[in-house]
């Protein structure tokens, strides 16, 4: 039996600089309907902070970076780690061995990043490709996507208060980056927010940018286990972990549409395989796609549309091997947005 849990991962607390403690930003994430959040503060390793929170399961992690280098680059997620690592100095490569040294893994956080000289924020997309052992990417980062929309003052202070309007889902170049990694082996993907929620002043207004309450109805990344949740926090953590680690999850846009129940996975010679998983091609693999809702749903295999149909299912007959994904669109205020990304099946033979 699968079972789905439904989290927000990437955000920030008042330890580093986000605007609400661990046990606030819990009560909001419980009221937004989240099972768990994996906070990333900028590091700085919050341990002790972790655990049950009521209904709602906050682990931590960091967001680490090399803060002597310039310009700044390469933030890299970290989690299940033990002791806080130490980013200052270290190439990208050196800090994700530091974390799996320590038994952890980890994800290259918004790889792609576009700042308008507007905001006067940094760009801070990943730009060392020659490392390797990490475990994915964050493909959509909600924070990076706003930040990208913000031209001029008019523009930004409609986006302030109404974010929804331009939101669409993962860069296109970050998309084609994770395809082009799939050819040399797995590599997950999960959705980070990024929430701050910070206060900015413009003239006489003042507005939480990206509250933590709009995030968490937004960005989301849904985990499918084998385990029910049991409220033991080891045992928990490590279904989460394992969950994000192996694949067997997948991001949606839950602000546009409630994605829970939607599934993935493959036939073949009385096999079944799900999102992160492998399947021999044999004579051929069914591919199947269920969603609760009506969407605009692709197969790509290899990074290429194979077939696609506007409805709740999609099935396939491949009898290629490859690296299969799923991708689902939704059309909201007007405008076509991304909805759902799977992790990939990996059809081998």
């Amino acid at each position: 039996m699968t079972h789905e849990y439904v989290g927000s991962i990437h955000l920030h607390t008042s330890s580093s600089d986000g605007a609400a403690d661990h046990e606030q930003v819990s009560r909001i994430a419980s009221r937004a309907g989240l099972d768990f959040l994996i906070v990333a503060d900028h590091n700085v390793l919050t341990k002790g902070r972790d655990g049950w929170y009521g209904d709602l399961l906050l682990l931590v992690g960091e967001e680490l970076h090399d803060t002597e280098r310039v310009p700044e680059a390469n933030h890299y997620l970290a989690f299940d780690i033990e002791e806080h690592i130490h980013a200052d100095g270290k190439s990208a490569q050196a800090v994700i061995d530091a974390v799996n040294a320590q038994g952890g893994f980890g994800f290259i956080a918004h790889p792609f990043e576009h700042s308008p000289p507007f905001t006067g924020e940094p760009d801070l997309s990943w730009v060392d490709w020659n490392v390797g052992d990490y475990t994915g990417l964050e493909i959509w980062n909600y924070m990076s996507e706003f930040k990208s929309y913000l031209h001029n003052l008019r523009w930004a202070l409609v986006l302030i208060y109404f974010p929804q309007i331009a939101m669409t889902g993962p860069f296109p170049e970050t998309l084609a980056k994770w395809d082009e990694l799939l050819k040399s082996g797995k590599t997950a993907a999960l959705a980070g927010t990024d929430a701050h929620a910070n206060t900015y002043r413009v003239g006489p207004l003042r507005r939480p940018v990206l509250s933590y309450e709009h995030c968490f109805k937004a960005a989301r990344t849904h985990i499918l286990t084998d385990q029910p949740f049991t409220r033991d926090f080891e045992h928990d953590k490590a279904l989460v972990y394992r969950a994000l680690k192996e694949g067997h999850c997948f991001t949606a846009y839950d602000g546009i549409g409630d994605a829970f129940g939607f599934r993935f996975y493959a036939k073949s010679e009385g096999l079944t395989a799900g999102m992160g998983e492998d399947i021999p091609i044999a004579t051929g693999v069914e591919f199947e796609i269920a969603s609760p809702i009506l969407a605009d749903l692709r197969l790509l295999k290899d990074g290429e549309v194979v077939t696609r149909t506007k409805g709740r299912h999609l099935t396939l007959k491949a009898r290629e091997s490859g690296v299969y994904r799923v991708e689902a669109y939704r059309w909201h205020l007007f405008k076509r947005r991304g909805w759902v990304f799977t992790n990939p099946i990996y059809a081998t033979g």
